[in-house]
């Protein structure tokens, strides 16, 4: 007959755990360390090098060297683009999102933005990216293809299209008659388009013309795609220029304008997005005068603070400051300048 439970004294079970803490019979055992697995922040940097190297126009075995080979295979296969498929290439980056995941993963939504000269068009490469932290070391062990937008010009005429889900949209823009013939009492350059870029928001592009004053302007739209009439705003008029590279920084707030004039003179300017797309008073041409330098667009730093540019002489043997030339870091809007490599 079931008669209770017999009571252990204190003293005995202590006796029988002689040279045994107790507290290790009372509680649970911790769980044993799985070792660190990475950090968001580490994670970050590494997404960050490899699409910088891309737009720097790294060689392949460069770029393998960041990939596992499940994710080289996913570059290989998938529809993606590792490399630039033309000049000037990829022009610009920006990460959309991140998140930890389990079994020190990170995962990142990322934009890659491709501009090709010949023939003219502009993409948004939506990528998908895991970074895996494993034996110390991070890799990104999986890539994978979201969407790709693109506006190509056609002769006398902009078209955009987007390719998501194994579906394909496309919508005409607008044409080169559109644009007003003057501005501001000038003559407005509509010969042919000069170049191209889309908002890495997805809510619109930027062009230039070539023409006897080449403009820049801007076409917005919903995050959804452009629409059958979309707000045109012009930017900036270039007597006797036109814009090379149009890159706006990661934030969309400014675009960044590389131009080059009849005389082969190349310049750098900045203006706003918004409001009345204001010009940034950064004072290069002061810096640099154009008659002794040359200025090439680089990228934005990824805050959308500073922009990188590359100053060199105008000519061999010419009277150019050597201590001038060189990578230069330009803060935006202040145009605090900090040169970062020699000449």
């Amino acid at each position: 007959m079931f008669t209770g439970i017999k009571k252990i004294p204190l003293f005995a079970l202590v006796f029988f755990l002689q040279g045994c803490p107790l507290w290790e019979y009372l509680e649970p055992p911790a769980p044993a360390p799985d070792g660190p697995r990475g950090e968001l922040s580490e994670a970050r940097e590494v997404i960050y090098s490899f699409l910088h190297a891309r737009i720097a126009g790294e060689p392949e075995e460069e770029l393998r060297a960041y990939l596992t080979s499940e994710a080289w295979n996913d570059y290989r296969e998938n529809g993606l683009a590792l490399q630039a498929a033309g000049s000037p290439g990829f022009v610009a980056c920006r990460i959309q999102d991140e998140s930890v995941l389990t079994d020190g993963r990170f995962g990142f939504t990322v934009l890659m933005q491709e501009v090709v000269a010949d023939p003219l068009r502009a993409e948004n490469h939506t990528e998908d990216l895991i970074v895996s932290f494993d034996e110390e070391e991070y890799r990104i062990s999986s890539a994978r293809l979201l969407k790709r937008t693109r506006v190509r010009a056609e002769e006398a005429v902009l078209t955009w299209e987007r390719e998501e889900n194994g579906k394909k949209r496309e919508t005409r823009l607008i044409t080169l008659t559109d644009l007003p013939p003057e501005t501001e009492g000038q003559r407005v350059g509509r010969e042919a388009y000069s170049t191209l870029i889309l908002s890495p928001l997805e809510k619109g592009m930027a062009f230039g013309t070539r023409g006897e004053n080449g403009l820049v302007a801007l076409l917005n739209w919903e995050e959804s795609g452009p629409a059958a009439e979309n707000p045109f705003h012009p930017v900036a008029l270039l007597p006797g220029g036109a814009a090379d590279l149009l890159i706006y920084s990661p934030d969309g707030r400014y675009l960044a304008v590389e131009t080059e004039d009849q005389e082969g003179s190349r310049g750098i300017a900045v203006y706003e997005t918004g409001g009345e797309r204001e010009e940034v008073a950064l004072d290069l041409e002061e810096d640099f005068p154009l008659d002794l330098y040359t200025l090439a667009l680089r990228r934005w730093e990824p805050q959308g603070k500073r922009i990188l540019i590359r100053v060199d002489p105008r000519r061999e043997g010419g009277e150019a400051d050597q201590g001038k030339l060189g990578t230069w870091s330009v803060a935006i809007p202040s145009g605090e300048k900090e040169k970062l490599l020699g000449g």
